[in-house]
């Protein structure tokens, strides 16, 4: 039986995000600065172009769907709560301001005139530039009232870069209204070299950059020396975006950057700015490794909503597969359920393009959020396509027909074409991917489109904020997937509206990315006993121990007493790539022979993504045209992939299988009568082979063709469950007479099929949920289910202690190696092993998610028990809504959702032990010992 992973990576491969690099969002701008202050209480239907009353009434089917598909609920909207500017500003900045301050703005402007670091975590438009907008213009006046001829600097960061042009025009028009002569530029890769960027650091006030720029310049700080000694504000935008790997790369960049700081003299406040996320204290002070004061009690009016929660029909068998087929992301695969399931429905791959276009032609400027680029690029070909099928329904073909695709893979120019078509009316809709999320100005949109939920309430929100902007009425579809996060909040509307939001994750405990940084830090600056003190760089052990490792291998020399210095190859800060764990990134060229005008122009490939999607034969669509991978090239200093244009009647799906092995437990802690440890092991990822399928019908063209990938190797953080005998033996007894027809292998043929199958949905069940309670990202997670949890564990040492076996550096090349070394480890053990189920960040070294499950696992399961007893599919095996998972390797086969909720219960306390003392056998279940290699 396979080996698969519930690592949910869709088959548009962005696992990257969109946010990276060059993409382009934006947050709360000075538009925000000067917002509307009216309460926006009054009902103002008759100024939108449609409602979703009308949007239930008017779209084509709409009215004979079933009436639990489509529920619509009214937000109200929320006046401003607002202090008068004379009270917290000085005259000269009071007075030229036409409105007062937001009660929020006001408590961190005073936070900041203590002198202390301020986290803001309020809603989209809430005004958040203008607290960091107004501490520089403090600093510039105290700067000028001083006279010594010092300056005030600020720099600050932002995500993205079109969202650095589009602060840069909106601070310095709001400075224009204040009468200061603060001069705000922009320094990044789009700037231009040479004296243009000699004059900015030698003049500019405040600088906007990005932490892709801040690692690089870094190096060259001695350049900066005028800019860095007078700097006296640091500003982390859109704090809330750096989580898992992107946020532990700039945790560590910020640190670089008080080291360099300090050098000069400096030191800084902090002003981070967030959407509203559970844990903003604690996720600001890991980013910055200081103490942050939250201000999180939102003073801004808000207009009302209208949110329109829209579950896709059902469909027939035949339709699914061939709509599916035509282009659905990798979490719409059709169900095994039967023909008149309710959870076959058509996918939201589907629906929500229907519905852009619909809103489009209606007059309602739209934004389609969608989570990858390539459904980006589909969902604009739907929405027309949908247009075309009901050409006597939309009798205009013209109007409201101006819709284009935006993500970060279109060139720079393409990308402010678009916004600016959008932000002047002459574009009537979008399908972006989040690059637009953040919310650069793009004008007031009508109306938000979801492709699916976005994972976390906090974004879920800030995508909804970019229609309606202030006090103007919106109207906001969230069309719901097959994934379980999504029919979850579609059936649960309450879970949206809780006050409870996910926290943010951000972990430092990764070693390979903490190297790497060390690296760049004792290039910029010798390391010395400093840098492992109480508030240095490091903890003075784990300094020591990498200073030690870099020194045997040559890139660092010296003792921390005397100074360490860097010795390696030049400038290792182009080696750090900010969204991976590993500097490891693939260069994407067009093949020799091919014409220059179908150039992809895309950015590096992480090589998991490589392995996943880019191997040689894969097909991948880019701005609307296919290419076909005709060149990987593994080996040389700059590794590459090589693509050529073409057009066939397929697209290219890789199967993945997954082991883990020679896991320790580090911690460990009893919930309920079960035991969960957390620990770190080596993941082994086999993206071995691949289908074609057709576009259009589904059916696979050619299936389990060699990718001849090596495979991924991961020494990653897990957490796992282990099932007590008693628990395990009572449940076989149990579900003893489950079957599955046609299953094959070993597992069909004894009696742990349905208690497997109930670990199973189980795993699935509490991957699935995680996002719920947790900022973490499923695509990042990875889960196994065994009933040989020993077979993954390292041995143990006569002392007792844990230690990976002799053979651990041999990495088996592909799954039937992987298989065979388990059986091996198996048919070893001296004592019947226990069974339960595995949780594993996809990420080298870690992302600390499985830890933020572990620390937070009686919630996430009571999620899971619940999504699985509520849900009416009426089916054991479970449906797409509860237990079965798109990207599950044995096909979903076994799942038993009662044997699920069981094994929860016990989690939980909400059944004793002794409650399956009926269950418990006189005798032993299914023959030989348990078969070793039911994996899920």
């Amino acid at each position: 039986m396979g080996i698969d992973t519930d690592s949910d990576t869709d088959v548009e491969g962005d696992k990257d995000r969109d946010r990276d690099r060059d993409s382009d969002g934006s947050t709360d701008t000075d538009a925000d600065v000067d917002t509307d202050r009216s309460s926006g209480r009054t009902d103002d239907r008759q100024n939108v172009p449609i409602t979703g009353d009308e949007l239930l009434e008017t779209f084509p089917r709409a009215r004979s769907r079933e009436s639990d598909d489509v529920s619509i609920l009214e937000l109200p909207g929320r006046d401003a709560s607002a202090v008068p500017n004379a009270e917290v500003l000085r005259p000269e900045l009071a007075d030229p301001l036409d409105d007062d301050l937001y009660t929020h703005q006001a408590a961190a402007l005073r936070a900041l005139g203590r002198g202390e670091n301020v986290c803001v975590a309020t809603s989209t438009a809430s005004g958040k530039t203008r607290i960091y907008a107004l501490q520089i213009a403090r600093h510039y006046l105290d700067a000028r009232a001083r006279g010594d001829g010092t300056d005030a600097t600020a720099y600050v960061c932002y995500p993205t870069k079109a969202l650095s042009r589009d602060q840069e025009r909106e601070l310095n028009e709001f400075y224009d209204t204040l009468g200061l002569d603060i001069s705000v530029r922009v320094y990044d890769g789009d700037t231009e070299r040479g004296d243009t960027r000699r004059q900015i650091r030698e003049t500019a006030d405040v600088i906007i950059t990005n932490f892709a720029g801040v690692n690089t310049y870094l190096h060259d700080h001695d350049r900066w020396a005028r800019f860095l000694s007078a700097c006296e504000l640091v500003v982390v935008d859109e704090s809330h975006t750096y989580t898992g790997v992107h946020g532990m790369h700039v945790a560590w960049i910020v640190r670089r950057l008080k080291r360099v700081l300090e050098y000069y003299d400096a030191d800084p406040q902090f002003v981070l700015t967030s959407a509203t996320i559970g844990n903003p204290g604690a996720h600001s002070s890991s980013l910055v490794g200081e103490p942050v004061t939250v201000v999180d009690e939102d003073g801004s009016p808000t207009g009302p909503r209208e949110l329109v929660l829209w579950n896709p029909p059902p469909q027939a068998r035949e339709e699914s597969d061939e709509e599916h087929a035509s282009g659905s992301s990798g979490d719409e695969t059709p169900t095994d359920g039967g023909e008149d399931a309710i959870t076959d429905r058509v996918p939201a791959t589907v629906e929500a393009p229907k519905l852009l276009s619909h809103l489009a032609y209606h007059d309602a400027q739209t934004l389609l959020f969608t989570p990858s680029r390539k459904l980006a690029e589909l969902s604009v070909k739907r929405a027309s396509k949908h247009r075309r099928d009901r050409s006597r329904y939309y009798a205009n073909p013209d109007r409201g027909s101006a819709i284009e695709p935006y993500h970060a893979g279109h060139s720079r120019r393409n990308r402010h074409g678009t916004e600016h078509r959008l932000k002047t009316g002459l574009l009537d809709g979008v399908a972006s991917t989040n690059a637009l999320e953040l919310g650069i100005n793009v004008g007031e949109m009508d109306a938000t489109v979801q492709l699916g939920y976005p994972g976390q309430r906090q974004s879920f929100w800030q995508q909804l904020g970019r229609a309606g902007r202030g006090t103007k009425r919106a109207l906001s579809v969230l069309v719901a997937g097959h994934r379980t996060v999504d029919q979850y909040v579609v059936n649960n509307p309450d879970y949206l509206l809780e006050t409870d939001v996910e926290d943010a994750v951000v972990d430092t405990e990764n070693d390979a990315v903490f190297a790497r940084h060390l690296l760049c830090a004792a290039d910029e600056l010798a390391l010395d006993e400093s840098d492992g003190s109480a508030a240095g760089f490091a903890e003075r052990d784990r300094l020591e121990r990498a200073v030690e490792m870099w020194r045997r291998s040559g890139r660092l020399s010296g003792h921390l007493e005397t100074g360490v210095s860097y010795t390696g190859p030049p400038r290792p800060q182009g080696s750090i790539s900010l969204y991976a764990t590993t500097g490891e990134e693939y260069a994407v060229e067009l093949a020799e022979d091919a014409d220059e005008r179908h150039d992809p122009e895309m950015e590096p490939l992480a090589e998991e993504r490589v392995l996943r999607d880019f191997h040689e034969g894969a097909v991948r669509l880019h701005e609307g045209k296919q290419y076909e991978v005709c060149a990987v090239d593994h080996t040389t200093p700059r590794p590459s992939v090589t693509l050529r244009p073409t057009d066939v009647d397929y697209y290219t799906r890789t199967r993945t299988d997954v082991t883990v092995l020679d896991a320790v437990s580090e911690e460990s802690r009893d919930i309920g009568s079960v035991r969960l440890h957390f620990g770190r092991g080596r993941v082994l990822v086999y993206h071995g082979t691949y289908d074609k399928v057709a576009v259009h019908g589904g059916q696979k063209k050619e299936r389990m063709i060699p990718t001849e990938n090596p495979p991924l190797s991961m020494e990653t953080q897990l957490c796992w469950l282990e099932v007590p005998d008693r628990v395990e033996t009572a449940l076989i007894g149990k579900y003893r007479e489950f079957s599955v027809p046609e299953l094959d292998g070993e597992l069909a043929e004894t009696a742990h099929l349905g208690y497997a199958g109930g670990l199973h949905a189980a795993e699935h069940a509490t991957i699935g949920v995680a996002p719920l309670e947790l900022m973490v990202d499923k695509r990042d997670l990875g889960g196994l289910a065994t009933l040989s949890i020993d077979s993954h564990l390292a041995t143990a040492t006569e002392n007792g202690e844990t230690d990976a076996r002799e053979n651990a550096n041999a990495t088996p090349q592909n799954i039937a190696a992987a298989e065979a070394t388990v059986r091996e480890i198996a048919s070893e053990l001296e004592h019947e092993p226990a069974s339960g189920w595995f949780i594993y960040d996809g990420i080298d070294g870690g992302l600390g998610f499985s830890r933020a499950i572990y620390e937070n696992f009686e919630a996430v399961a009571a999620r899971a028990r619940d999504l699985i007893v509520d849900c009416d599919c009426g089916r054991v095996d479970g449906c797409p809504v509860c237990v079965m998972d798109d990207q599950c390797g044995n096909n979903n086969r076994p799942l038993h959702r009662d044997a699920a909720v069981d094994v929860l219960d016990q989690v939980l306390g909400n059944a004793d032990v002794d409650d399956l003392e009926p269950y418990l056998p006189d005798d032993e279940f299914g023959g030989d010992r348990r078969p070793p290699l039911f994996y899920a």
